[in-house]
């Protein structure tokens, strides 16, 4: 035992009083006469013997409540021997949890602001010699120096709402990074969190908790089971996309609760215009997949999201996309071996397409970044740099159509469909009476809109091959035949290389190889693909907050690159030049949710759509029993489990960083043996 206040110990001086009371009492005796005092004598004995032990019991009470009460003063403390080392100035990091599923509450309100508020406490709680550092999850601070009562209180109140997905287990793996600039021995970790099953105890990862001088303190703070419902991703169907044409929208909607929800309201906006309206019904954790269609009145770049009618849980009832309608797209015709009825094509007749008509010997001197579309027609010879060129522009994006030639270099091409993943080609086959490729894949995109809608049987117009170079595929690739001979050699290949995307013709569009040119399909299949490769790179999935990816973007220009939201706010994203792309990094950013712009200059580039987690979305918390069950299982015995009550914390801080207060004990004692007193000065003369 300790005492805080030993000057106190002055005060047992006043045991002094009552003892002189007891030895010296001054009241005179009174003499009364009596006749015969034979009997008084007898009884006397009897009384002063009582009155004696009285005397005594009331000098032993009195000293007794003068000593408890000196003693209430001096301050007592138990402290363990053990845990010695706890005692003194303490290094606080208070680390709260700000992602969003932290928005949801109980009937004390947001679970986010109760972690602010109580961590104001817990601040409070210690003393002004103590130092502080407050973190959110999202964005946890290695290295950092450590403030004073009045700065920690006021990184709290500005602390708001981030996505950052960390599990648990990677906050107890930086401890030593946390902690690395604290003055004080004795060093506490607050973390405060609703412990989201799908996110903060997500992991599996274990930590040895070596290191005794560091007291882990979790504080859970969810205690009610929460209903939600959100999109769990979107994807536009239409792999052509048009200006007044319908375009199809997939998503999927997910109720994560116990309760079925009848007729959710669920809308599609465009440039926040209101295009499409749904009401669907949905059962207890289940999922379903909702089709709906709009039509774009605009061209250029689209900023669109779904939004659903979904109440408390609101911060995840919008889920963001973009898209890119075309207006006029830059294609570049490379002629090696002309093709009138192609050229035609291109240069006529496709005025969607702003096209670019130029010899095989001058590809070298152009920037194929300038184009979204390269075809291919007939070109002779590919040297090596020019193989390596076609096969970048691929990979960042690009789409290339080709055609065979005669007298073609054979080595040549193949080096360029060899490093691109495709395959190779094999020598001239000829066909002297010729063969039908009229093995087509007619659901594919590249047929919508070619046969009409009165015809139930869609009959191909299958052209006839009189010579072609078969295609031996790379399995390894995404590929897929579209249309095939009747010996089952490719007539027309589709491959998916990188980001981009090539159609590969086994055949040239002449006489002497086929009557493909002259057939009713040749120009619908041409302007198809060609409207399917100058959008193939445009379509935009979307990024998920926490979990970014490196975003490549086709630009011949040199100027810095500006990420602009909704509300007009302006970010610089990491940016760096690799190959003909620049490359972004998102990682560094505190991005919220929504549709950013994309600027260099006055230019725009895309519009890229960040939304948040499916995992945040799931709102399924991991209970204290459960938790700390959970938490012994992964050996992490020495985290202590607090409730979210200001007052026990504070009593628990009292205890660690001066052991457990006796005053207030010593109090009750003096109170007691007074209360003894006055009812023995009250009944004892009875």
């Amino acid at each position: 035992m300790t005492f805080l206040n030993p000057a106190m110990f002055w005060g047992l001086t006043a045991l002094a009083v009552p003892i002189i009371i007891h030895f010296f009492n001054l009241q005179r005796p009174r003499q009364i006469l009596f006749s015969n005092v034979a009997f008084v004598k007898e009884v006397k004995k009897s009384i002063v013997r009582r009155l004696r032990f009285r005397k005594w019991l009331l000098l032993l009470l009195r000293l007794a409540a003068i000593s408890c009460l000196v003693l209430a003063f001096a301050n007592p403390l138990i402290t363990s021997n053990s845990k010695t080392w706890m005692l003194g100035n303490r290094s606080l990091a208070i680390v709260i949890d700000d992602s969003y599923s932290m928005q949801a509450g109980n009937e004390k309100g947001p679970y986010f602001q109760q972690a602010k508020k109580l961590s104001q406490e817990i601040v409070n709680t210690y003393g002004q010699q103590d130092e502080f550092l407050l973190m959110p999850l999202s964005s946890i601070q290695l290295n950092a120096n450590f403030g004073d009562q009045p700065s920690a209180l006021q990184d709290i109140k500005e602390m708001s709402i981030e996505q950052g997905i960390h599990a648990h287990s990677e906050l107890l793996s930086f401890r030593k990074e946390i902690f690395a600039n604290a003055q004080n021995t004795v060093q506490e970790l607050y973390f405060l969190s609703d412990f989201q099953r799908s996110t903060v105890m997500a992991d599996s990862v274990r930590v040895q908790l070596l290191d005794t001088s560091t007291l882990v303190k979790y504080l859970p703070l969810a205690t009610r089971e929460q209903s939600n419902v959100y999109v769990s991703g979107q994807k536009i169907l239409s792999q052509i996309i048009e200006k007044g044409k319908p375009i199809q929208l997939k998503m999927t909607l997910v109720n994560d609760g116990n309760k079925k929800v009848n007729e959710l309201g669920v809308r599609v906006l465009l440039n926040d215009k209101v295009v499409a309206i749904a009401n669907q019904s949905l059962e207890p954790n289940t999922s379903l997949e909702l089709e709906m269609s709009f039509t774009p009145t605009e061209s250029g770049w689209l900023s669109g999201h779904i939004e659903l009618d979904d109440y408390p849980i609101e911060f995840d009832n919008k889920r963001y996309f973009s898209l890119y309608v075309p207006e006029s797209e830059k294609v570049l015709l490379v002629e090696g071996q002309k093709s009138r009825n192609l050229h035609v094509l291109y240069a006529e007749l496709f005025q969607q397409f702003e096209t670019q008509i130029i010899s095989e010997r001058n590809i070298s001197s152009v920037q194929l970044n300038d184009y979204r579309t390269v075809v291919l027609l007939g070109v002779k010879e590919f040297s090596s740099g020019l193989a390596d060129k076609l096969t970048l522009f691929l990979n960042e994006g690009g789409s290339i159509m080709f055609f065979p030639a005669d007298e073609m270099n054979l080595s040549g091409a193949n080096a360029f469909f060899n490093n691109s993943g495709i395959g190779n080609l094999q020598a001239l086959t000829s066909v002297q009476e010729g063969m039908k490729a009229r093995l087509a894949e007619l659901n594919h995109p590249l047929f919508d809109g070619i046969f009409t809608n009165e015809r139930n049987n869609r009959e191909f117009d299958a052209p006839n091959v009189y010579k072609y170079h078969p295609i031996k595929v790379n399995n390894n690739s995404i590929q897929n035949e579209i249309i095939k001979m009747e010996n089952g050699d490719i007539f027309l290949l589709e491959s998916k290389i990188g980001d981009g995307m090539i159609y590969t013709f086994s055949v040239f569009p002449g006489d002497s190889w086929t009557d493909f040119h002259v057939k009713t399909v040749f120009a619908p299949i041409i302007l198809r693909a060609t409207q399917i490769m100058s959008q193939t790179q445009k379509q935009q999935i979307g990024q998920e907050i926490g979990y970014f990816q490196p975003h490549s973007l086709r630009t011949s220009s040199q100027n810095q690159i500006q990420m602009v939201a909704q509300d007009g706010f302006s970010l610089i994203p990491e940016q760096y030049v690799q190959g003909g792309s620049t490359i972004l990094n998102f990682e560094k950013l505190a991005l919220k949710e929504g549709n950013y712009r994309i600027m260099q200059g006055d230019s725009l580039l895309e519009i890229i759509s960040f939304n948040i987690s499916d995992y945040e979305s799931k709102l399924d918390f991991i209970g204290v029993d459960l938790l700390r069950k959970q938490l012994n299982q992964a050996g992490y015995e020495g985290i202590q489990l607090l409730e979210a009550d200001p007052e026990d914390i504070r009593q628990r801080v009292q205890i660690e960083k001066q052991g457990l207060p006796l005053w207030k004990y010593f109090i009750v004692f003096a109170l007691v043996f007074l209360l003894a007193e006055i009812l023995m000065l009250r009944f004892g003369k009875q």
